[in-house]
């Protein structure tokens, strides 16, 4: 009965005993899928978290983009901690870090004691990335490499679209806390199955690592973050505050990519923006990952504190895109091995762009059932977009110059995505505040509207202007996402710049799909 299974386990893995095999692919699978599904898990229990934390909801995106920027800044650590501690036990170190970080999120009742643990939660998931591919890689044949990268595609973009939906559901059921809390025993049986069943690597070098050149990159990024998120809390130009970080930025930018040009082997190679291939995936990468989880968050947060949702019923509104996305992915992957990923990556843009500009068109009251279409467009854009706008920026590229691309891909997915919410809520309270001067203009078009509903709600002023504020909310949403339908196409036909590579790479479909999945969320 068990002959088929346990002969194809001996086909591809690269062990003589299964069992081993099983365990270790298990253990990795486990904490890579736990660290994407943090970051897509958490967004529906912002609200929740941060009025149990005793503050403004403000401070709520900082605990998500943050966790985002230290994703990307993770990945650049990987090759100097894979050389100088082995996959094993710098991986062990990161699932240890993650485990005491979820801890003290899942205890304490302090605002930034929780931010700290999340962005080292967030810094070591990120530099888990590498070493865990590093390590599954190992445990599979060479020509069967396959078969581990499809599974560590799935469970890559998997974690990330079922992670609202999941998250929805615990925060109403259990509370928001057993996000962390369930991180435990997963954490410990990812611990145990790795430490007891992978052999700990011989290290005979001392690898160099360009740490002033990282420190000048952390700092830059974080400045420019930070600029982000503080924006709105003062008023932008008008803060004296804002300007000094806004010039710090440039400062520190300019030093980064100053002496990051100048090294041999820089914490984050500038080189590969020579090619047009990579200028063109890494500006697409960057905006898509801006515009796609700044509009995400959005929806997630302000349909709970604007139109009165659950969490549960927004996570139940997302759960087509966790269904597709994944059935998305394991197509592309499929695709990109074989075909030209231009044609790819214009069609998950153009669909993108379609769900943004279904999700422009409500109109308030909207029920949960009537928004559940425009996610199965998103998660079928997902699955191919991120894909393929890392085959583009890889396109002719091999060995080092193919690895060094790679990470500064993933750092600008990374920090796309944290700048994302901050911006994408500051436009949106700005048209809010637009639009909820526009209802009640004395001169406004609207005035007709106004004083039917004064004398609607003649002895209600609150629930009036608790009205206006809500339509108001309402067309500042709609005007976000019509413009995410504008940049999604734009970067659609963005795409179509690339070029096909005048020398194809000699390496096989298995290889490239490992580094270009380091690219992908």
């Amino acid at each position: 009965m068990f002959r088929i299974p346990h002969r194809h386990l001996r086909s591809v893995s690269a062990h003589s005993v299964p069992s081993r095999f099983l365990a270790v692919n298990l253990a990795i699978g486990l904490e890579h899928f736990l660290v994407l599904f943090n970051g897509g898990a958490y967004l529906p229990m912002i609200p929740r978290i941060i009025g149990a934390l005793g503050r403004n909801a403000l401070y709520g995106s900082w605990t998500q983009d943050l966790y985002f920027l230290a994703l990307g800044l993770g990945l650049p650590l990987g090759r100097w901690a894979s050389q100088r501690f082995g996959n094993r036990n710098s991986l062990l170190f990161c699932l240890a870090a993650i485990f005491f970080a979820s801890l003290v999120n899942a205890t304490t009742r302090e605002y930034v004691p929780f931010l700290t643990a999340r962005i080292v939660a967030g810094l070591a998931g990120g530099l888990s990335i590498p070493l865990s591919l590093n390590l599954l890689l190992r445990h599979y044949h060479s020509d069967r490499r396959d078969h581990g990268l499809f599974l560590w595609g799935i469970a890559a973009i998997t974690p990330f679209a079922i992670g609202p939906f999941i998250g929805g559901w615990i925060d109403d059921a259990w509370g928001w806390r057993w996000l962390f809390l369930l991180n435990l025993p997963i954490l410990l049986m990812s611990f145990l199955g790795i430490w007891l069943w992978e052999p700990p690597e011989r290290q005979e070098e001392r690898p160099s690592m360009d740490w002033l050149g990282y420190a000048l990159l952390v700092a830059s990024l974080v400045t420019l973050q930070m600029l982000c998120n503080l924006g709105s809390k003062d008023d932008w130009w008008r803060s004296p505050e804002i300007r000094l970080l806004a010039v710090l930025t440039l400062v520190l930018g300019g030093a980064t990519v100053w002496w990051l040009r100048r090294q041999t082997l820089p914490a984050l190679d500038l080189r590969s923006f020579r090619y047009v291939n990579f200028r063109v995936a890494a500006l697409g990468v960057f905006l898509t990952a801006l515009v796609f989880q700044g509009t995400l968050a959005l929806l997630i947060v302000q349909y709970q504190l604007s139109f009165g949702y659950s969490a549960r019923a927004i996570g139940e509104i997302l759960l087509s895109l966790a269904i597709f996305a994944p059935a998305s992915a394991t197509f592309s992957h499929w695709y990109l091995g074989r075909h030209d990923p231009r044609p790819l990556a214009l069609i998950s843009l153009l669909l993108l762009s379609g769900a943004a500009w279904w999700l422009s068109s409500y109109d308030l009251p909207v029920s949960p059932s009537s928004l559940v279409e425009a996610p199965m467009l998103v998660g079928l854009g997902l699955g191919g977009a991120f894909a393929a706008w890392a085959r583009i920026g890889l396109w002719g590229l091999s060995g080092p110059s193919e690895q060094r691309a790679a990470v500064a891909l993933n750092l600008l997915r990374g920090t796309g995505q944290a700048m994302g919410i901050p911006l994408v809520a500051a436009l949106w309270e700005r048209r809010l505040d637009l639009h909820r001067h526009f209802l009640v203009e004395v001169q406004g078009s609207n005035l007709l509207f106004w004083h039917a509903a004064e004398r609607h709600f003649a002895n209600i002023p609150g629930l009036l202007a608790a009205s206006v504020r809500q339509h108001a909310a309402m067309l500042a949403f709609n005007e976000i996402f019509y413009l995410a339908a504008g940049i999604f196409g734009g970067l659609a036909l963005w795409s179509l710049l690339s070029r096909v590579p005048k020398e194809k790479s000699t390496e096989s479909i298995a290889e490239q799909t490992a580094i270009a999945e380091l690219v992908e969320p």
